[in-house]
């Protein structure tokens, strides 16, 4: 028996140093994706030129560390596969952020080009990322049992409309309660936005909110939406719902949509990505918690 546990205890550190060693690999991987994808699309230096190898190299081991928990949890396998982690990186790394600078760019003043270059670029290093784990990491090929993902797909999108709806209403909420209490209390980022280091109570801020930008609870309604149809991707691809669903859903929404804020850039200064860091990690966490529990309630019902 103690020989049994011994190789089965050999067994499991084999398994963690080889899923080591395939992260620090896709890790190395990320880094030169970025480099070709950023060289294809030719992105401006402006956003990159005060990032060391360093702190690039971390960038990509956080999103390469989130990422391949997903995968090797994830039921799908093969091409399936790869379209869903492209859609998770690319959709919440860089589209779902990008379009929201674009509606506070009076504010943040980067050129249309450098946004699409974002999201372009983006899209060419999530493709080869998500082509390479799946690959490296030994989900392409196919195995019979793949009906029960499937199912639950449908089973979300055809039956739970009326909690998709409320899981977005319930991402405005949470926009605005963590915007005001986490962000919009670090001085130096209100004056980014509003020229000035003034703050007002809650209820006086949502009002000058809503009355000088009437549209903004629609546009994020509209994400809410968006954020959603991700949620959907998420939890339909991992299968049965468990603790281990809600942790990795929390992770990817809370570190993926983060992790950009550790690069420096032209448009951003570091106070305002550290104010937004902790804002977006503990919304975005708690809106993957609670997208699980509002998509698990439907789906067991």
């Amino acid at each position: 028996m103690v020989k049994a546990l011994s190789r089965e205890d050999g067994s499991m550190m084999k398994k963690a140093v080889v899923l080591g060693l395939k992260i620090l690999l896709l890790t190395i991987l990320m880094v030169a994706s970025l480099a070709v994808s950023s060289a294809i699309v030719s992105i401006h230096t402006s956003q990159s030129e005060s990032n060391s190898l360093i702190l690039i190299f971390l960038y990509a081991l956080i999103n390469t560390g989130i990422l391949t928990i997903f995968i090797v949890n994830a039921r799908p396998r093969g091409i399936k596969l790869i379209g869903i982690t492209f859609m998770i990186f690319w959709g919440i790394q860089f589209f779902m952020t990008q379009i929201e600078t674009l509606y506070f760019n009076a504010s943040v003043k980067m050129p249309i080009v450098d946004v699409l270059e974002v999201v372009i670029s983006g899209a060419l290093t999530a493709v080869i990322f998500s082509s390479l784990a799946v690959l490296i990491l030994g989900k392409f090929k196919k195995k019979d049992a793949s009906h029960h993902h499937e199912s639950l797909f449908k089973g979300l999108i055809s039956k739970s409309w009326l909690h998709i709806l409320s899981l977005s209403v319930s991402y405005v909420i949470i926009y605005f309660l963590f915007g005001y209490f986490i962000a919009w209390q670090f001085p130096d980022l209100r004056y980014y936005y509003t020229g000035s280091k003034d703050i007002l109570n809650i209820f006086q801020h949502l009002s000058n909110q809503f009355r000088t930008d009437p549209i903004l609870p629609l546009f994020q309604l509209f994400r809410g939406l968006l954020w959603s149809g991700l949620s959907i991707i998420m939890i339909g691809s991992l299968g049965k719902v468990g603790l281990k669903t809600y942790m990795i859903s929390g992770l990817l929404f809370g570190v993926l949509i983060t992790n950009p804020l550790l690069l420096n850039n032209a448009y951003m200064p570091g106070y305002v990505r550290l104010g937004h860091s902790f804002e977006l990690f503990t919304s975005m966490f708690a809106f993957g918690l609670l997208s699980v529990f509002m998509l698990r309630k439907k789906q067991d019902g």
